[in-house]
């Protein structure tokens, strides 16, 4: 039995969006408790002769602290819908919809609740992904290898800036660098038998490309795309030779084969999902399978990422029919991954270990989900405050970061330094601390939200996990008598 051709191949769409459309508050997060919103877009695509049960849609659910899924209803997407991207401050939301030919455009209120305001034309667009400063979106376009450049005006909308050629034929999967400084796309369609490349492209502060800086041959028919949160690693799994490649980015955007994968690390059976854990130690792989005869399930295979980039499968596979979108909770504890054939998505708990456990499947909420289509909504940074009652050396000086806040959650840490090379981890809201002299002392307070966001952006090629800024820490100068 063939496989039928679950995902087309793209030449990328690229957005910017201009400066101020990532200022203000954004919108109104979920209040405390009610889960953060995870999004299931449908793409109601053919599957062989199987017609789809219904249109294609964005079904939003909460996601509870132990990492079940409550539904929250559906609104409308274009045909073909796939990857859904969501700027930093969350105000709006973008749908890549193939059949369409569009980009849905949303507005993103209260508890992740999408209202859509408009969409613009995007022939053949395919998969999408936000720079991490939220000024640039780069989508796919099946009809030819070009990567577009769109600018998002300050309202959200989107408007064309440019225009390049992506570097080879049908490119599919796209990621950008965490500091925002390169793109990455890699090429190919199930059809192939001849192996793609990845290449690479330096981005201007508009997010517009420089020059190209790479251009790395991976297997056949080139898929998702990844790039670890620390910027050093990409890897891209591909469909027809069953194997992922993986390559160190270097200073100026170069590529270099990481050991193991030059020639291809098996990946198992039609691999096109892939997603990287928020600490950036994991990988894991969505391959698919058609159920039938001679054919056996899909699964989501785990990698260990070893220092110098290196994969070791020493993760415990888990079986699905068909996986293919793959998202983490902020706090990497939880992770959840769609299924095209049986229209559902499936929770599973993390481990220390990198294991999968199966907590809840879920209905989809709508027909074939398909590549790139699992997002989580990012979790906002906290922003550190606090005040001193300082004392005479000698006597306790008293400290308030009481006044912290974080906006979509709470902040559950508080590591201290107190100026005098004295620091206090995870040391509360209120500590005191005894200057043994007299002086001015530096103190600074940093703070952590309760799923794990701080100083730090998390990125990992599509959408951040964590919003986080230099606004998790606060410094103040104390005068001690």
């Amino acid at each position: 039995m063939q496989r039928p051709l679950r995902t087309i191949a793209i030449a990328a769409v690229v957005f910017t969006v201009l400066a101020g459309a990532g200022a203000g508050a954004g919108a109104a997060p979920a209040p405390p408790g009610t889960g953060r919103p995870v999004y299931v877009t449908n793409s109601a695509n053919p599957f062989g002769d199987i017609p789809p049960t219904g249109p294609a849609n964005v079904a939003r659910f909460a996601s509870g602290a132990a990492g079940t899924l409550t539904p929250l209803g559906t609104v409308p997407a274009g045909d073909g819908a796939r990857g859904l991207v969501v700027t930093p401050d969350l105000r709006f939301a973008y749908v890549s919809s193939s059949g369409a030919g569009e980009i849905w455009m949303y507005r993103v209120g209260p508890q992740g609740a999408l209202a859509r305001f408009g969409a613009v034309p995007a022939e053949g667009t395919f998969g999408i992904a936000i720079a991490p400063n939220g000024r640039t979106v780069y989508a796919g376009n099946v009809d030819g290898r070009t990567i577009r450049v769109f600018a998002v005006r300050p309202d959200g909308a989107l408007r064309p800036l440019d225009e390049f050629d992506s570097g080879d034929d049908f490119a599919k999967g796209i990621a950008l660098t965490p500091d925002g400084r390169f793109l990455y796309v890699s090429h190919g369609t199930p059809g192939d038998e001849q192996r793609s490349r990845l290449t690479g492209f330096a981005l201007g502060p508009d997010g517009r490309p420089i020059r190209q800086v790479a251009s790395k041959p991976h297997g056949v028919s080139g898929a998702e795309t990844v790039i670890t949160p620390n910027g050093r690693f990409v890897y891209v799994v591909c469909q027809v030779s069953d194997d992922l490649f993986g390559f160190r980015i270097g200073p100026d955007g170069g590529l270099t084969p990481i050991p193991g994968t030059s020639t291809g690390l098996p990946a198992g059976d039609f691999p096109e999902g892939a997603g990287i854990s928020p600490d950036g130690r994991r990988l894991y792989v969505a391959t698919l399978s058609t159920v039938g005869e001679g054919q056996a399930p899909g699964q989501v295979l785990g990698f260990t990422i070893g220092a110098d980039g290196t994969l070791t499968r020493d993760i415990d596979p888990v079986t699905m029919t068909d996986p293919i979108g793959i998202a983490f909770a902020p706090d990497g504890r939880h992770v959840y991954i769609s299924d095209f054939s049986d229209n559902i998505v499936n929770a599973f708990a993390i481990d220390a270990e990198g294991d999968l456990t199966l907590i809840q499947t879920e209905s989809s909420q709508g027909p074939r989900p398909a590549f790139h289509s699992v997002t989580v909504l990012p979790n906002r940074g906290p922003t550190a405050a606090f005040s001193a009652r300082p004392a005479t050396a000698g006597s306790p000086t008293r400290f308030d970061g009481s006044a912290s806040s974080d906006v979509d959650g709470r902040v559950a840490r508080f590591d201290w330094s107190f100026g005098d090379g004295t620091t206090l981890a995870d040391g509360g809201p209120t500590p005191e601390h005894v200057y043994r002299a007299p002086g001015a002392y530096q103190v600074r307070l940093t703070v952590t939200d309760n799923e794990g966001c701080s100083t730090t952006l998390v990125f990992t090629g599509q959408v951040a996990t964590c919003v986080g800024s230099a606004a998790a820490t606060a410094t103040h100068t104390v005068a001690v008598s």
